[in-house]
């Protein structure tokens, strides 16, 4: 095995940030410690995948203002920090269902009181009490939530498990970037999961602003990127007049 510039690269990348999470997870962990521990490792796992996601989106418009020669390890840095995204979000997700299987289950606050089904198929269905045996959905602001996390699941896991060379050469690259096209619609839905959950159904410790933040950062920033391109493409055609 030859030890290029590439792998220590990538390599300095994955140790910077396994280092990353285990510090934050570190400075976050006292402020879940009202919490059941495998819940609040479930939690803090789901918020490192909304930051590592968001950070994957400003790659982007960084990149475009960067020299030419940055463009190759831009995107490497991309992929592996996307990599990342997908672990500690698919981990948040087994945990939950982990929880919701058996005991400890989630702290929820606010809920509604409905008989839910049976294991974790209670986050996204209720018992039916008129003697019909199929499950009813679950329309609460709980259900709700779970199935844009639900759905913000599936694009992560397909994101996740085509994040690799070998994927992006069976897939064919013009399908493989139309199908990584999703991520900001897995950032959105993941913020829409995560507001939800904290307006009406478990307040603490996370707010608003813990996600909002990073929403508003990437929204100026791909904003800015955008208006930045454009204005770029347009002298470029000036000048060729």
């Amino acid at each position: 095995m030859r030890f290029t510039p590439a792998f220590w690269f990538r390599f300095w990348t994955n140790s910077f940030c396994l280092l990353l999470l285990a510090g934050s997870t570190w400075s976050l962990w006292p402020d879940f410690g009202a919490f059941p521990q495998m819940e609040a490792w479930s939690m803090i796992l789901g918020y490192l995948s909304f930051v590592l996601i968001g950070v994957t989106l400003l790659i982007g418009p960084i990149k475009s203002w960067l020299p030419a020669s940055w463009q190759s390890s831009c995107l490497t840095l991309r992929r592996d920090i996307g990599i990342w995204a997908g672990l500690t979000g698919v981990l948040h997700v087994l945990l939950v269902l982990v929880l919701f299987q058996g005991t400890p289950r989630l702290m929820i606050l606010h809920d509604t009181n409905a008989p839910k089904a049976d294991g974790w198929l209670g986050l996204f269905l209720l018992a039916s009490d008129d003697g019909n045996p199929l499950p009813l959905p679950n329309w609460s602001m709980t259900g709700v939530a779970n199935y844009i996390g639900l759905a913000a699941f599936c694009i992560l896991l397909s994101l996740w498990l085509t994040s690799s060379r070998f994927a992006e050469k069976r897939l064919g690259g013009a399908s493989w970037k139309r199908l990584h096209l999703f991520n900001p619609a897995l950032f959105l839905l993941v913020i829409f999961h995560a507001l939800i959950y904290i307006h009406s159904i478990k307040g603490e410790p996370h707010s608003f602003a813990d996600f909002l933040w990073l929403g508003g950062v990437v929204l100026l920033l791909r904003l800015i990127g955008f208006f930045t391109t454009v204005a770029r493409r347009q002298r470029r055609q000036t000048t060729s007049l």
